[in-house]
């Protein structure tokens, strides 16, 4: 039996039969003709993998009825009508893929979050992708630019982006975190100042979730108690505090207020947290974990097509992020499936490079086959008289 696509092993984590089941639930195919959502899909996810940032591009691949796209069950693809369908399609269906391949990932990404305690670990931030103004009009920014919001926690066990929230770029993460954001019992979660919010955090303290922040340079507070910390490491102060301004009367209770020095750079942090249960090594390296969601944002810039958009409409630009998320699981999924040890980025270099090529991803996906170094042969010598 000859060896499938890559892209048809990529495609297969999505099943078929369940793919039509969204459909069938949110009515998706209703009044489609020529370009049903499993082939809108699969275009687009073609395009994410393999750098296609173009419509024409992508209609190059789908437009001929290959042998190989038609046995994945893709039909035509059609400039106008892919542009057609990034406009109006519902989102919904690539909502129900997103959730799926996420349950997916989990199953099968590591548990070790790198701490001792039990529960979750989350980083929460967001990032700003920038639109062409001009084009559209609904996504104003600032100073004359247009941008989107893409909010997410990633479990930094697993490097997975548990939710994903597009707002428009002036849209406060705050008021983004408020609004969508909830976090389980138990779980943990770093986040940068931006997310300071006393009410917001007396909900999460009420709701049993261990935040870690920074805090605010005009931040009022008065310090209840102080315990030892190791200052030649850098551990500057370990205190108790309570808020005493108008805004800290919001949070119920009292804070934990850890000050780092950083021996190298003299660059000094301030974190806040409600845990007063773990060590303030452990708070400290809790915020840096927090770098994690900045690399997962850095990767999905570099690695999936979200600069260029292939519509300017909300739809068209919210689709085509909730496809390049469900990429990134698709190949998370696959690596962790073959136990790889080869990065995200390398594992997304290589899908995209060889997507049509008959080889079994596990094959792909592992070490490369070791290189005899031999000594290096004798110089001939010329002598001229």
């Amino acid at each position: 039996m000859a060896q499938s696509t890559v892209f048809s092993q990529v495609i297969k984590l999505v099943p078929r039969s369940e793919f039509q089941t969204w459909v069938a639930k949110h009515d998706a195919d209703k009044g489609v003709r020529t370009l049903d959502s499993w082939t809108w899909f699969g275009a687009m996810l073609c395009g994410q993998l393999t750098g296609h940032d173009s419509i024409r591009a992508i209609e190059r691949v789908f437009a001929h009825s290959d042998g190989k796209m038609q046995a994945m069950g893709f039909g035509a693809v059609r400039k106008s009508t892919l542009a057609d369908a990034n406009q109006v399609r519902s989102l919904a269906v690539l909502e129900e893929v997103f959730k799926y391949c996420l349950a997916e990932a989990s199953r099968f990404a590591p548990k070790q979050n790198g701490f001792r305690f039990k529960g979750d670990v989350f980083a929460l931030d967001s990032t700003t992708i920038e639109l062409c103004l001009s084009l559209s009009p609904w996504a104003r920014f600032h100073h004359g630019k247009g941008a989107v919001k893409l909010h997410t926690a990633i479990d930094i066990a697993g490097d997975l982006p548990q939710f994903t929230v597009i707002t428009e770029g002036r849209t406060h993460d705050m008021k983004a975190a408020r609004a969508n954001i909830a976090f389980k019992p138990g779980d943990t979660v770093a986040m940068d100042r931006a997310y300071v919010d006393f009410e917001w955090m007396n909900d999460l303290n009420i709701g049993d979730v261990t935040f870690v922040t920074r805090s605010k340079t005009n931040m009022r507070y008065k310090v209840v108690e102080c315990r030892k910390t190791d200052r030649t490491r850098g551990y500057m102060a370990d205190q108790t505090i309570a808020l005493n301004s108008a805004a800290g009367k919001a949070y119920e209770g009292k804070l934990r207020r850890v000050s780092f020095r950083d021996p190298d750079t003299g660059k000094w942090l301030v974190f806040l947290t409600n845990n007063f249960e773990l060590s303030y090594k452990t708070i400290c390296a809790l915020y840096k974990a927090r770098w994690k969601v900045e690399l997962f944002f850095k990767t999905l810039k570099q690695n999936l097509r979200i600069k260029k958009f292939l519509g300017t409409s909300v739809n068209a630009v919210k689709s085509q992020i909730l496809v390049a998320l469900i990429a990134y699981l698709l190949v998370q999924i696959l690596r962790f499936a073959a136990k790889s040890r080869i990065s995200i980025t390398d594992a997304m270099a290589v899908v995209g490079t060889l997507l049509l090529l008959r080889e079994p991803i596990s094959r792909l996906f592992g070490d490369l086959p070791r290189v005899t170094r031999y000594p290096p042969s004798p110089q001939l010598r010329f002598e001229f008289s």
